[in-house]
């Protein structure tokens, strides 16, 4: 398979139940002393099926995508956590059963959404399993047009870049007719989908940063210039003050400080980690620019939810993909390597895999 392929390591949990009150699930096994992620102590198990509770609904899960966040969550509240814990936060399924209080949905009905925000994922998660128990308030119908492996795939990353594209452009849409975008990471799971995101806002010219092996793969997505970033710098070629917004999906040190010398007055620079931002003495000499690093610590439900309005204009037409392949639950321990090695590995003066390699893990349940 082709690294120019978004791989979505799904889990086909649910053809093969055995028990109609078990189901298959893939958990921690146990705290680890340094409140890391181990792989070794990723595992199935047998699990009830959940029951929902008011205002949630019980979804079959038929995909669901390993991110970033499943492997640093262990370290932020794995404390907290009771053993075994299950894992995975964004959803594609079909409902099965309503608790008290939903009117929304509907058994039968084919859903998707980002099943948790980071605070609530202290106590609950679970969508790698056949089931799962979700907020009906963050569940949208899935489009039409999307199978249920891309539906899996896309939540937590499509959502992130909606969220920072929409931010940046103040509204749904650029207002400008001229605006331009820069993603930094246009390869990589959210990368990929910013550059498909900000041409359907109405991004005038979208440049993007990918090794050249990958420079056809972004200019299909919609990508108008593409920098190798093994050959040159981005703020090395492009001007002063000529990007409207800077989407970074790297998040590496020092990004902000190199992206405001090339946003324009009054632009936009909106990074997905932390250590993307800029530095204070930077922020002073450009107050102009404004910064952003979006975050789902606490409660995230208007970001969350992914209404049918909103999404169906983005994908039911086509106008947003995601390219995917799928691992079924027995590989679970393949999968998560896999991701781990796309988004975390760094090797001593190489920039993270993230940046280079077209890769999103999805579960397929």
């Amino acid at each position: 398979m082709a690294l120019s392929q978004w791989l979505c390591l799904t889990f086909l949990l649910w053809p093969r139940m055995g028990s109609a009150e078990k189901m298959r699930a893939a958990v921690v096994s146990n705290r680890s002393w340094d409140l890391q992620f181990h792989l070794d102590k990723v595992e199935q198990d047998s699990e009830d099926i959940p029951t929902p509770g008011r205002g949630e609904v019980l979804v079959k899960v038929f995909a669901s995508n390993i991110n970033p966040v499943d492997h640093k969550i262990v370290g932020l509240a794995g404390w907290s956590w009771s053993y075994p814990h299950k894992l995975g936060y964004d959803v594609a399924g079909v409902v099965q059963t309503l608790g008290a209080g939903c009117e929304r949905l509907k058994p039968g009905d084919e859903v998707w959404g980002e099943a948790t925000s980071l605070m609530e994922s202290l106590t609950t998660a679970g969508t790698y399993a056949q089931y799962a128990v979700v907020s009906e308030s963050v569940l949208g119908l899935k489009p039409k047009s999307l199978s249920m492996l891309e539906a899996g795939a896309m939540p937590m990353v499509a959502l992130t870049g909606l969220e920072s594209l929409r931010w940046a452009a103040g509204a749904a849409k650029f207002r400008s007719t001229n605006t331009t975008v820069l993603v930094l990471g246009g390869s990589g799971g959210t990368g990929h989908l910013g550059i498909q995101l900000a041409k359907a806002m109405g991004a005038a010219w979208v440049i993007t940063t990918c090794s050249d092996t990958h420079s056809s793969f972004v200019r299909q997505l919609g990508a108008d210039q593409v920098i190798d970033y093994h050959k040159q710098n981005y703020y090395d070629v492009l001007l002063p003050k000529s990007v409207d917004v800077v989407y970074d999906c790297v998040g590496m040190d020092g990004t902000g400080d190199h992206a405001y010398g090339i946003i324009k007055e009054h632009g936009s620079f909106v990074t997905l980690l932390q250590g993307g931002k800029a530095s204070l003495s930077t922020r002073l000499r450009r107050p102009d620019v404004h910064q952003y690093a979006p975050t789902c610590v606490g409660s995230c439900s208007e970001h969350t939810k992914i209404d049918a309005a909103t999404w169906h204009q983005r994908f039911e037409g086509g106008r947003v993909r995601a390219q995917a392949a799928s691992f079924e639950l027995f590989w679970i321990q393949r999968a998560h390597e896999d991701a781990r090695q796309t988004y975390h590995l760094n090797h001593a003066g190489v920039r993270t895999v993230t940046h280079a390699v077209v890769r999103q893990t999805v579960l397929e349940l």
